[in-house]
């Protein structure tokens, strides 16, 4: 009789585990997807490496969508290598292509290479990269994005049984670390009076020690973040840092341009969030739980 009521009792127990409201959605980040015909020979030389990405991303959206079927996939910068190659545009548009049947939505941040112009120098023969064009770089991507077309920093909103995730998807892709004060503006009108929400912030560059990521965390100051996905280091890395309200954990991924398993699975609950190990989507990493205070009764 004992051992037939731990069966039951067993068996109702995995019921609601099963039925606990859960999204699931992928990070990755450096695609550098690049286009490489009619391309000066010197800056193939120097930028071939990233040319299986063109192949390897789409085939991996189909894959993983179908496979995981995420709620959408999450891209935290330096989408493609450069915005022109000397003279050759059209770089915007290979990622466009390499994009254009994902299974899922795709919510997308600017890296420092999105906004940038590969030139050769003609005396050394070197690669020159610069920025001088980013705003025509900017203008490109909020025509060619759906997740840009109010611009090129946004939120949106995932509701997951009793918890409200608020996402603020940054641009920080300046070099330099500048950052607008009208983005500042409109990070701080964004959580203002939304502790009740579990702030998710995905960015390209990380948070480290400069002016931007202090204007970066005084916005962020009075909120709950839950969560920093992040790049640009090409690296993983998960550390606790203090942010908001609390403490809360940056997760780093490596470049998905140096390798198509380099991708990681996110699982939001109402109660926690499950990091999962770069290229293992069935292992957990990290479990962050959350704050009782932003979960609704």
């Amino acid at each position: 009789m004992l051992r037939r009521c731990g069966l039951w009792l067993a068996c109702l127990a995995f019921a609601l585990w099963a039925d606990e409201p859960a999204l699931d959605f992928i990070h990755l980040t450096d695609t550098h997807v690049i286009q490489l015909e009619g391309v000066d020979s010197r800056l193939v030389a120097a930028r071939q490496h990233f040319r299986p990405s063109a192949k390897t991303l789409p085939a991996f959206l189909a894959d993983a969508g179908g496979r995981y079927r995420p709620a959408f996939f999450l891209i935290t910068g330096d989408l493609i290598d450069a915005f022109r190659l000397a003279d050759v545009n059209g770089q915007v548009d290979a990622f466009t292509r390499a994009t254009k049947g994902s299974p899922a939505p795709l919510y997308l941040a600017l890296g420092n290479h999105d906004i940038a112009n590969y030139g050769v120098d003609p005396a050394a023969g070197k690669l020159l990269s610069v920025q001088f064009g980013a705003g025509e770089a900017r203008a490109a991507w909020i025509a060619a994005a759906d997740c840009f077309r109010k611009g090129t920093y946004y939120s949106f909103e995932k509701q997951v049984g009793r918890a409200t995730y608020l996402f603020l998807v940054l641009d920080n892709s300046y070099n330099t670390g500048e950052i607008a004060q009208e983005q500042m503006a409109w990070l701080r009108r964004q959580v203002s009076g939304h502790k009740n929400r579990a702030v998710i912030v995905a960015m390209h560059i990380p948070l480290i020690e400069n002016a931007t990521s202090y204007a970066i965390r005084s916005a962020l100051s009075d909120c709950r973040v839950a969560l920093v996905l992040a790049g640009h280091t090409h690296r993983d890395r998960m550390a606790e840092i203090t942010l908001g309200l609390g403490p809360t954990v940056e997760v780093r991924t490596a470049a998905f341009g140096y390798g198509e398993r380099h991708w990681r699975r996110v699982r939001l609950r109402q109660d926690r969030i499950e990091v999962y190990a770069t290229g293992e989507p069935e292992r957990v990493e990290k479990t962050i739980p959350l704050a009782s205070a932003i979960m609704s009764p």
